[in-house]
C-alpha cells in the first residue's frame, strides 16, 4: 500500500491549507451531489410556464427477458427516456427468468418492488388473490387507457371479476421453425410451401419423410427433452382436441383430465421419441437449429430475432399444425403489472401507467423480438406485418391456448414436466403415467 504523504509547515500556511480544503471539499460535496441527482434523474427542469418548475420523475421497471427480446426492449426504454415529455424516467433492471418470480415477489412483500413489472398471464391466478398487484381499473380511466383496442384473447387473461389488473403487451406462443434446405432435401418443401398432409398420420409421415432424407446427425424435429417445451408439445396436442384442454373440475378443486383426449395425445407425443423422430438427449434445441442441425424446431415466437441474426440459416416459420379439431398451440402473454406498495403513490402510478401504455402502442417495435403485439392495430400495422415471417404465423393469436387459470398452476406444470421426462426416459408408460396424473395433482391442490 502507497504510504501517505504528511506535510508540518507554519500555523498560517496551515490554516490557508485548511481554508482551501474547505472550499474544495465543499465543490466536492455539490459535484457529488449534483452526479447523485443526475444518476437518480430526481432533476428539475423548466416547464412551459415562466417561473414554474416541475420535478422529473424516475419509476423503476423490471423484466425477465433472457433471449434476444431482451436488446429490442432495451431499445424500447431509450427512446422512451430520449423522447417522451412527460418528465418520466424509466430505469430498467433485467433479471433471469428462473427466478425472476421468486425475486418479484420477495420484492412486493419487502416494500422493493419497482413500480412497473413484465407479468406473464399465467402468473395473474396466483398473484391478484395474494394482492401482489394493483387494481388499475380506476387509474386506467383516468389515464384515458381504451380496452378495446386491445385483442381480447389476451385482454381477458388480466381481468379477474370485472377488474383490470394490468396492460396487454403482446402474445407468444409455440410454433414450428424450419429449415429450408432440408426440407426441400425431403421433398416436403415446394414452390415456397411446406407440404404436410392433414390429422395424425400426415404429421406422422411428415417426419418419418425428412427422417428419412436427411442426414443422420440431423434432428426430424427437435426438442428439449428436459426443459418444459415437451409439456407445450402435449399441451398443445391435447387442447386441440374437442372437450381437451382441461386439467381440474369448473371449481378448480380437483383435477379432472378429459382421459381419452389426453391419452391420444400423450401416445403421439411419446411415439415422436420412440421413433428418434425426436432424438433423446437434446440439451439446447435451440442452438441446434441454429447450428443447421435440425429440419424442425418446437419452440416460441420468441427466437425469431435471434435466428434473423443467425449468418446462411435459410428459414422459415408456420404456426403450429392443426392436427386434431382445431387449431392452437401452447402460449402465454407478457403483460405489464404494477406490484402492489403498502402505501402506493398516485403519481408514481399514474406515471408508470403512461409509460406502460406507451410501451403497448410501440409494439411494432416489440414485435421484432417475434412476439405478436398485444394492441391490435400494431398487429395489423404494416411495420409490423412487413418484418420478416410475421405475416406467416400472426393470426394464431388468435387460437392461443393458454394453461387454465389456476393458483396452483405453477406447481402443476412443473410435476407434469417431471412425468414427463420420467417417460421420455423409459422410466414409466403413457398409461402409468396417466394413472398417476389426477392423484398427483389433487396432492398438490390439497397443499
Amino acid at each position: 500500500m502507497r504510504q501517505q504523504r504528511k506535510y508540518y509547515g507554519s500555523l498560517g500556511r496551515r490554516l490557508w491549507i485548511l481554508a482551501v480544503a474547505a472550499v474544495l471539499l465543499l465543490l466536492l460535496a455539490y459535484s457529488v451531489y449534483a452526479l447523485e441527482s443526475n444518476r437518480r434523474h430526481d432533476t428539475i427542469t423548466p416547464s412551459a410556464a415562466e417561473g414554474e418548475i416541475e420535478k422529473t420523475i424516475s419509476i423503476t421497471f423490471w423484466t425477465p427477458f433472457s433471449g434476444g427480446d431482451i436488446s429490442f426492449m432495451q431499445e424500447l426504454v431509450q427512446q422512451y427516456n430520449d423522447q417522451n415529455p412527460d418528465h418520466i424516467r424509466v430505469t430498467m433492471k433485467n433479471n433471469k427468468l428462473d427466478d425472476y418470480y421468486t425475486k418479484l415477489s420477495t420484492a412486493i412483500v419487502t416494500e422493493e418492488a419497482p413500480d412497473v413489472a413484465v407479468v406473464h398471464a399465467s402468473m395473474y391466478a396466483q398473484y391478484v388473490p395474494a394482492r401482489f398487484i394493483t387494481d388499475i381499473s380506476s387509474a386506467a380511466s383516468s389515464a384515458g387507457v381504451q380496452w378495446e383496442r386491445y385483442n381480447p384473447s389476451i385482454l381477458q387473461r388480466t381481468v379477474i371479476k370485472g377488474n383490470h389488473y394490468g396492460l396487454p403487451l403482446d402474445t407468444h406462443f409455440s410454433v414450428l421453425y424450419y429449415n429450408k434446405k432440408w426440407l426441400q432435401q425431403a421433398g416436403v418443401y415446394k414452390d415456397g410451401q411446406v407440404i404436410m398432409k392433414p390429422g395424425e398420420k400426415g404429421f406422422m409421415e411428415f417426419l418419418q419423410t425428412i427422417q428419412r432424407k436427411v442426414p443422420e446427425d440431423v434432428a426430424p424435429l427437435a426438442v428439449p427433452n428436459v426443459r418444459i417445451d415437451s409439456l407445450w408439445l402435449w399441451w398443445s396436442l391435447y387442447a386441440q382436441m374437442q372437450d381437451g384442454g382441461v386439467l381440474y373440475t369448473p371449481d378448480g378443486s380437483r383435477a379432472a383430465l378429459n382421459m381419452p383426449a389426453a391419452r391420444q395425445s400423450l401416445e403421439l407425443v411419446a411415439s415422436l421419441y420412440d421413433q428418434k423422430l425426436i432424438p433423446p438427449d437434446i440439451s439446447n434445441a435451440t442452438s441446434q437449429f441454429a447450428q443447421g442441425r435440425a429440419a424442425l424446431l418446437f419452440l416460441g415466437v420468441w427466437s425469431i430475432g435471434s435466428f434473423e441474426q443467425v449468418d446462411g440459416l435459410d428459414f422459415g416459420v408456420m404456426p403450429f399444425p392443426q392436427i386434431y379439431d382445431q387449431p392452437g398451440s401452447w402460449g402465454d402473454a407478457h403483460t405489464l403489472a404494477f406490484p402492489a406498495h403498502s402505501a402506493q403513490n398516485p403519481e408514481r402510478l399514474a406515471a408508470a401507467l403512461k409509460f406502460a401504455q406507451w410501451l403497448t402502442e410501440h409494439g411494432a417495435v416489440w414485435g421484432k423480438a417475434g412476439h405478436v403485439p398485444a394492441v391490435r392495430d400494431q398487429a395489423a400495422s404494416e411495420a409490423y406485418l412487413s418484418l420478416p415471417y410475421r405475416r406467416e404465423y400472426a393470426g394464431a393469436a388468435n387460437s392461443v391456448e393458454y394453461f387454465p387459470e389456476h393458483p396452483k398452476q405453477s406447481e402443476v406444470s412443473d410435476a407434469l414436466v417431471n412425468e414427463l421426462e420420467k417417460l421420455w426416459y423409459g422410466k414409466q408408460t403413457v398409461d402409468q403415467m396417466l394413472n398417476r396424473l389426477e392423484p398427483l395433482i389433487n396432492g398438490i391442490l390439497k397443499e
